[in-house]
C-alpha cells in the first residue's frame, strides 16, 4: 500500500510540476474533462426539472362539479402581450365566502386589486404597462402556482363575468393538484435528442484526446523514472496517477461550472419557458455515475495510450510496426445504430423512454462510427498513394506510418460535421419548419386583431377613434351571403383603408364589392336581393338583413389571409353599411401607425380598461406559431452548441497539432538541416492534417445523409438536403484546417532549428 500511495504521490508531482509542457496538458485535460462534467451533470438534471414544472402546471386544475357547501368562483384566462411578452391574465370572480382560491394567492382579488407574478411585477414598473393595469397590487403569486420563475402572470379581481360560457369563462368549485403527462411531438424529442448527443460526442472525443495530450514529454518522464528504478507496472501506476490528478481537478471544474450556471439559469428564458435554479438538480446515482466516469475514462485512456510502448531506462520505444485494421467491428457499431434506428422498440413504445434510449443509442453509434470508421479509411486510402510534390510525399509517407494519430486529432471536427448534416435535414424534413407561410397571418404589415363583446363595441370604435397610434381603424363583420342552393361564407365587411393591409389588395374603392377568381357569384348580379346573417359563438343566426347587391361584383386576387382561409366575398363598408353584427361578439382590425413609438403597446392601453371584454391579438408578417417558434428556438440552441464543440473540436486540433510538432522535432530538423525548406516542411503538415479532413468529410457526408434519412423516416418526413450548408460546413472545416496549420508555423520553426538536433 506505501508502494502504491508512493507512485499515486509522483503521478500528482509530475501532473502539476513537471514543467510548461506538463502543466499544458494539466490545463487542457482539466478544461476538457470539466466541460464533460458539466454537460453531463445538467442533462441528468432534466428529470427533476421537468417533474417540478409538471407539479406547478398542474397545480391548479379545476374541480367542476358542485360542491355542498362551496360557493363557485368563475373565472377566464386569457393572456395579451406587451413588447413580445406574453402575459398571462386570469379574471376571478367571487360568489360568496367559501369560493375557492386559486394554488399561489391567499385569498382572491377585489374588483380594484390583482396579484401579480415576480415577473409581472418588473413589468409594471413600466408606466405604458401600468395604464393597461391599474389595479392595486395585493401581493406577490407564490411559486406554488407559478410554472415558470419569468412567466408573467395576473390574477384580477372582476365582478362582471358572464353567466354562461363566452371565450375561456368558466366555473370552478376548488382547485387541486391534478395528475398530467406531457407527450413532446415525436419530431421535437428526436431534435433534441439528436442535438444532444451531436454536442456531446465531440465533447467525448475531446475529453478522450485531452487526456493524451504531451504523450512524448510524458513518456520521457517515465523512462527517466525506469532508470532511477522504477518498474514497469510501476510507472503505469505513475501514468495512471498523473491522468487522475487532471479528472479529479476537472470533476472540480465541471462541478462549479455546473452550479455557476445553475444559478445563472434562473434568469435565462429558453422557448419561452425558464426554471428554477432550485429545481436543477441531477438524479443521484446519474450524478455518482457521472463522477465516477471520468477518471475511469481518464485513466483507461492513459492506459490505453502505452498499450504498444516499451519504456525502457534508456529511451521509449513504440511498437512501430504497421497494424491492419480490421473492418469488421467499425462496420459492426454502424450497422447496430441502423438497426435500432429502424426498430426503436416497436409500436407500442413510441414516444416512452425506451424509444428515447434506443433512438438515442443509435444516433451515438452512428456519430461514433465516424471515428471508428475513419482510421482505417484514411489507412487504406495512404497505402497506395505513390509520387507528388515534395511535401505530399513528405505527408503520405508518415500517414502510412502512423494514419490513427492524424485521424485521432481531426476525428472532432469530422463528428460535429456529421451531427450538424443530419440535424439542419431533421429541421428541412419538418414541414413547420419549411412552410413558415402557413401561419395564421401573412398580411403585408403588423394588424390588430381586435374582439370585442357586442355591448362594449361602441366604447372600442371611440376608443380607437381617439388613438393617434392607430392611424387606420375598421369594424370587421363576418357574415354568411344566402343565395338558394349556395351560401358564401367567410364573407367580410369592411373599411377600405385596411383593405391593403389586412389582404394585400391595393385598388380597394369604398362601395365595391370583390370576389376571389374562380368564386361562384351566380345569384350575386346587381340589383338581386338576397339574405345577409350573422352568428354568435355558437352558430346560431342572432341578425339578419335583407341586401340588395348595389354593384357589380368584380374579380380580384387576394395576397393575404386570415384566420386559415379566404374570405368567399370581400364587401366594402358603403356596399353594406348596415351589415349585421352578432350579440355577443365584434372583430375590428388596427393598423399601428409604423412610426410612432410603442404604437401597438398604446392601442392595447387605450383599450386596456374595458377588461376581459377586449382582447386584442398581433398578427403580422413574420407571425409564427408556437410549435414554429419552438422549432426556431431548438435550431438556433443547437446550431450554438454546434458551433461550440466546433471550436472545441478545433482547440484540440491544435493542440494535438503542436504536440505532433514536438514530438517529431528531431526529425523535423533533421530535415531542415538537410535543406529541406520550412515552406515544404509546412506545408507537408498541412497536408497531414487536410488529408484525414477531406477524407473524414466523406465520411461524416455518409453518416449524416444516412442518419438524416433515417430519422426523416421516423417522424414521416422527407428527405431533405440543404447541399449549401453542407458546403458551408464543409468549407469552415476546410478554413479549420487551415488556421491551425498557420497557427502552428511559430511552433514549426521552434521545432526545425539546429538547437533541436542536440541531444544528451
Amino acid at each position: 500500500m506505501r508502494s502504491w500511495l508512493n507512485d499515486l504521490a509522483i503521478g500528482v508531482r509530475l501532473a502539476v510540476g513537471g514543467g510548461r509542457t506538463a502543466l499544458a496538458r494539466f490545463v487542457l485535460s482539466t478544461i476538457g474533462i470539466g466541460l464533460a462534467v458539466a454537460v453531463l451533470l445538467l442533462a441528468s438534471s432534466v428529470g427533476p426539472i421537468l417533474d417540478a414544472r409538471d407539479v406547478r402546471a398542474t397545480a391548479n386544475q379545476p374541480i367542476y362539479l358542485p360542491v355542498a357547501g362551496v360557493a363557485p368562483t368563475r373565472y377566464m384566462e386569457t393572456s395579451t402581450e406587451f413588447r413580445s411578452t406574453r402575459i398571462g391574465v386570469t379574471y376571478l370572480q367571487a360568489f360568496g365566502a367559501t369560493s375557492p382560491v386559486p394554488i399561489g394567492i391567499p385569498r382572491l382579488p377585489g374588483t380594484d386589486e390583482m396579484f401579480v407574478s415576480p415577473a409581472m411585477a418588473d413589468l409594471l414598473a413600466d408606466p405604458l404597462l401600468r395604464e393597461r393595469f391599474p389595479q392595486r397590487i395585493a401581493g406577490v403569486i407564490d411559486r406554488a402556482g407559478i410554472k415558470d420563475p419569468l412567466k408573467a402572470q395576473a390574477y384580477l379581481g372582476a365582478d362582471d363575468l358572464p353567466a354562461r360560457e363566452v371565450g375561456a369563462t368558466q366555473t370552478a368549485y376548488g382547485f387541486r393538484q391534478g395528475s398530467h403527462v406531457a407527450y413532446m411531438d415525436a419530431g421535437l424529442l428526436l431534435l433534441l435528442l439528436l442535438g444532444t448527443i451531436a454536442i456531446l460526442v465531440p465533447v467525448f472525443i475531446f475529453l478522450v484526446s485531452s487526456t493524451r495530450i504531451a504523450g512524448a514529454e510524458r513518456d520521457r518522464r517515465l523512462s527517466a523514472l525506469r532508470l532511477a528504478g522504477a518498474g514497469d507496472r510501476q510507472v503505469r501506476r505513475i501514468a495512471a496517477a498523473e491522468s487522475l490528478v487532471s479528472a479529479g481537478a476537472g470533476l472540480a471544474l465541471g462541478g462549479g461550472l455546473f452550479l455557476l450556471g445553475r444559478e445563472v439559469a434562473g434568469g435565462i428564458s429558453l422557448m419561452g419557458s425558464s426554471v428554477y435554479s432550485s429545481d436543477i438538480v441531477p438524479v443521484w446515482w446519474l450524478a455518482v455515475l457521472v463522477v465516477l466516469s471520468a477518471p475511469v475514462l481518464a485513466v483507461f485512456a492513459a492506459q490505453f495510450a502505452l498499450r504498444r510502448t516499451i519504456i525502457e531506462p534508456l529511451g521509449v520505444v513504440r511498437r512501430s510496426t504497421p497494424v491492419n485494421r480490421r473492418i469488421a467491428w467499425r462496420l459492426a457499431m454502424i450497422a447496430v445504430g441502423v438497426l435500432l434506428l429502424l426498430w426503436r422498440g416497436g409500436e407500442f413504445l413510441d414516444n416512452t423512454w425506451v424509444w428515447s434510449v434506443l433512438v438515442a443509442t443509435g444516433v451515438t453509434l452512428l456519430l461514433l462510427g465516424v471515428p471508428a470508421l475513419l482510421p482505417w479509411v484514411v489507412e487504406r486510402t495512404v497505402r497506395g498513394l505513390r509520387g507528388g510534390s515534395t511535401s505530399w510525399q513528405l505527408a503520405v509517407r508518415r500517414l502510412q506510418l502512423d494514419s490513427g494519430t492524424s485521424s485521432r486529432v481531426v476525428s472532432g471536427v469530422v463528428v460535429v460535421l456529421a451531427g450538424a448534416i443530419a440535424l439542419q435535414a431533421m429541421l428541412l424534413s419538418q414541414a413547420r419548419i419549411r412552410s413558415f407561410s402557413g401561419s395564421t397571418w401573412d398580411g403585408e404589415s403588423t394588424v390588430l386583431s381586435v374582439s370585442a363583446v357586442g355591448q362594449v363595441a361602441p366604447e372600442v370604435e371611440k376608443a380607437l377613434a381617439a388613438t393617434p397610434s392607430a392611424h387606420a381603424w375598421s369594424r370587421a363583420d363576418t357574415v354568411d351571403v344566402q343565395i338558394p342552393g349556395l351560401t358564401h361564407s367567410y364573407t367580410q365587411v369592411v373599411d377600405c383603408s385596411i383593405v391593403a393591409a389586412v389582404y394585400g389588395f391595393h385598388g380597394c374603392v369604398d362601395g365595391h364589392i370583390y370576389a376571389q377568381p374562380g368564386l361562384d357569384i351566380t345569384g350575386l348580379e346587381q340589383g338581386k336581393e338576397v339574405a345577409v346573417l350573422s352568428t354568435d359563438s355558437k352558430e346560431r343566426a342572432v341578425s339578419r338583413i335583407r341586401w340588395t347587391v348595389p354593384v357589380p361584383v368584380e374579380r380580384v386576387s387576394f395576397a393575404a389571409r386570415v384566420n386559415q382561409e379566404f374570405p368567399a366575398l370581400l364587401i366594402t363598408r358603403a356596399a353594406m353599411p348596415d351589415a349585421p353584427r352578432t350579440r355577443d361578439q365584434v372583430g375590428f382590425y388596427a393598423l399601428p401607425d409604423p412610426n410612432a413609438t410603442d404604437a401597438t403597446d398604446r392601442i392595447r392601453a387605450a383599450l386596456g380598461p374595458l377588461g376581459w371584454q377586449v382582447s386584442v391579438y398581433e398578427r403580422r408578417a413574420s407571425f409564427l406559431r408556437d410549435d414554429q417558434e419552438t422549432y426556431l428556438t431548438i435550431r438556433t440552441g443547437l446550431l450554438i452548441g454546434s458551433v461550440f464543440t466546433l471550436l472545441l473540436a478545433g482547440v484540440s486540433l491544435l493542440v494535438l497539432a503542436v504536440e505532433h510538432i514536438r514530438e517529431r522535432r528531431r526529425p523535423l530538423a533533421v530535415l531542415a538541416a538537410g535543406g529541406v525548406p520550412n515552406g515544404v516542411i509546412a506545408r507537408s503538415l498541412l497536408w497531414q492534417i487536410a488529408l484525414p479532413i477531406g477524407l473524414g468529410v466523406v465520411v461524416a457526408v455518409g453518416v449524416g445523409v444516412t442518419l438524416a434519412a433515417l430519422t426523416a423516416q421516423i417522424v414521416d418526413g422527407p428527405v431533405i438536403l440543404d447541399w449549401l450548408t453542407i458546403g458551408v460546413m464543409t468549407g469552415a472545416a476546410a478554413a479549420l484546417v487551415l488556421l491551425v496549420s498557420l497557427l502552428t508555423l511559430p511552433f514549426l520553426r521552434s521545432a526545425t532549428r539546429l538547437e533541436s538536433l542536440r541531444t544528451e
